[in-house]
């Protein structure tokens, strides 16, 4: 019986525009989550097979079935569309996620999502079953397997299984178990496509994530600085509220958390699914409310009129922060949830967010961890005790995937392959003895070097061959270095140029004749007609001949005039 084709298209892979991929496996054609925000995005992969026979499709069907895996916007913000426009393609998911849902959107759509029962395969055709299996990352989410049985004759027939699972955690969280990973050692998997979550990262363990999470939030509150944390509208933001009313050291604060309306229903989704929680959480919900508490020193409330600071809010990710300036003054911290150790490419996506957003400039930012996702030590568990043929990754940064593909730890047992936006990837699932070795991705390169170490510092010494990387440009832009500690793990990574600024905007002497103490420096940048930097961005630190005090902004025909250069700028 000659091998069953499987194909894969990625649609999208990136959180913000959207995770959506097109699977076809034996005749039937299947989206794999659709989070995308435009539905014309499914018309880009033009090569689409017919409709099936046993199954049939209307012409303007992409495809046979939808599945979602979880709740989070990135895997299902376009199911309304999609539902609207082809009300007769069945969208499958789990009764947890189906019950947020129906609780996050008014229409009608998320109650007419099919529920799937948890590890009990469903039919969705004669010949094409899936089985949901707990992710652990959030309520809800899902590993999705679709085994497809091929009948060669009324007598011969082969089952051919295709994991798929977007965010996933192997450690317990508050609100979902972890992801048993001997859930699918017994089984045959021939293709796992798996999002590739934070590359070859470790994490630290998830209890230190949580320690130093509410130190860095002690000390803000001690420094009398508010705090910010933009977070999704289900999933980091109710693990952070639930941190802090159960840390014995945090619930002695006298200080306000708000929680902001967009974030505040998914807290009220998650009490829609009470029965579901681990039962820890059932047994504290029996005595007090799941998340709002209004009485006692630590007070935690939907966003109302904010009268005492410092106080603690909660926002949605997609939220302008530049709202809560007035209110909030200028003693703010806004901890951004991006690991801070994680590999460069990533450190400049946290850069590139906070450049593009209008934050007041005495406002802080800094990165924390409280991963909800895996790291690539749980990545590669998970990967061995599945063991399938074949292994797809996806993620929005290409280097992230290329790390993975180049584990050799991997790439000696495995099939591996980067799942590309506009690319169809095709293997075929088959029982067949591993690829030879040239057959993988290029082995994993490595500079070897010399480590010296003297009474004031250590010098680490490289071969120039790693100056023939095009990510050493990005990695040396200033020539300074920060390391961290994870575990018994040594991580060094770049300090870049907007980062260093960011970093010393708020140490400046106030006695000192700089950028950052004159009159006409807004927004990093100088708006003095008469000096040489007029319209650049400038260091805080920098100097120029036509400095003009502070104070001068009392004058009212000073600050008439700034305001007119800004607005023409």
């Amino acid at each position: 019986m000659s091998p069953v084709p499987v194909e894969c298209f990625p649609y999208g892979v990136d959180p913000q525009t959207g995770v959506c991929l097109g699977l076809k496996l034996g005749p039937y054609r299947i989206l794999l989550d659709y989070g995308l925000t435009d539905i014309s995005g499914l018309q880009a992969d033009e090569g689409q097979p017919d409709a099936v026979v046993e199954q049939p499709a209307s012409p303007q069907q992409p495809a046979d079935f939808v599945l979602c895996s979880q709740a989070h916007a990135d895997h299902m913000r376009g199911l309304g569309e999609l539902h609207q426009i082809f009300p007769k393609m069945p969208i499958y998911t789990s009764i947890e996620t189906q019950q947020i849902l129906n609780h996050l959107y008014s229409d009608q759509w998320a109650s007419e999502c099919d529920i799937i029962a948890w590890n009990t395969p469903f039919d969705l055709a004669p010949d094409l079953t899936l089985e949901l299996v707990p992710a652990g990352q959030m309520p809800g989410a899902a590993v999705c397997l679709l085994t497809y049985t091929a009948k060669a004759d009324a007598e011969i027939a082969e089952s051919y299984t295709v994991a798929y699972t977007g965010d996933f955690y192997l450690t317990h969280t508050r609100f979902a178990p972890a992801l048993s990973t001997s859930s699918l050692k017994d089984r045959t998997i021939d293709w796992l496509i798996l999002k590739g979550g934070y590359g070859t990262l470790q994490h630290p363990p998830r209890k230190q994530q949580e320690s130093e999470l509410v130190q860095t939030l002690l000390q803000a509150l001690t420094a009398q600085q508010s705090v910010v944390i933009p977070v999704p509208q289900v999933g980091l933001g109710q693990e952070i509220l639930m941190l802090l009313r159960t840390n014995a050291e945090f619930i002695r604060q006298k200080v306000t958390i708000w929680v902001d309306e967009t974030v505040a229903q998914g807290c009220d989704a998650y009490g829609q699914i009470l029965p579901a929680l681990p039962a820890s959480i059932q047994n504290f919900a029996r005595q007090q409310s799941l998340f709002w508490q209004a009485t006692g020193r630590l007070q935690i409330q939907q966003l109302g009129a904010i009268a005492q600071l410092p106080c603690i809010l909660l926002v949605h990710h997609q939220t302008d922060l530049g709202q809560y300036a007035q209110v909030l003054g200028d003693r703010v911290l806004v901890l951004d949830p991006i690991p801070p150790e994680s590999p460069q490419a990533l450190r400049e996506h946290a850069e590139i967010r906070w450049d593009e957003v209008s934050l007041p400039a005495s406002w802080q930012t800094q990165t924390f961890l409280l991963a909800q996702a895996c790291d690539g030590s749980s990545t590669t568990q998970l990967i061995h005790n599945s063991r399938p043929h074949h292994v797809a990754f996806y993620h929005r940064l290409p280097l992230v995937v290329e790390d993975l593909t180049q584990v050799p730890d991997l790439q000696n047992r495995y099939q591996l392959h980067p799942l590309i936006p506009g690319e169809r990837l095709e293997v075929r699932v088959e029982d067949s003895v591993p690829l030879p070795q040239e057959t993988f991705a290029p082995p994993l390169q490595t500079y070897g070097g010399e480590l010296v170490e003297s009474a004031l510092s250590a010098t680490l010494s490289l071969g120039a061959d790693i100056l023939e990387d095009p990510r050493w440009q990005a990695f040396a832009d200033t020539g300074l270095i920060e390391a961290v500690w994870q575990g018994h793990q040594l991580v060094i990574r770049g300090l870049s140029q907007a980062e260093i600024v960011r970093s010393i905007a708020s140490q400046h002497p106030t006695d000192r004749n700089c950028c950052a103490n004159c009159h006409y420096y807004r927004n990093q940048r100088c708006w003095q007609t008469e000096s040489a930097l007029y319209g650049f961005k400038v260091s805080p630190q920098g100097t120029c001949p036509v400095y003009a005090p502070m104070s001068d902004r009392s004058d009212p025909v000073l600050t008439e005039d700034l305001e007119d250069e800004v607005m023409d700028f």
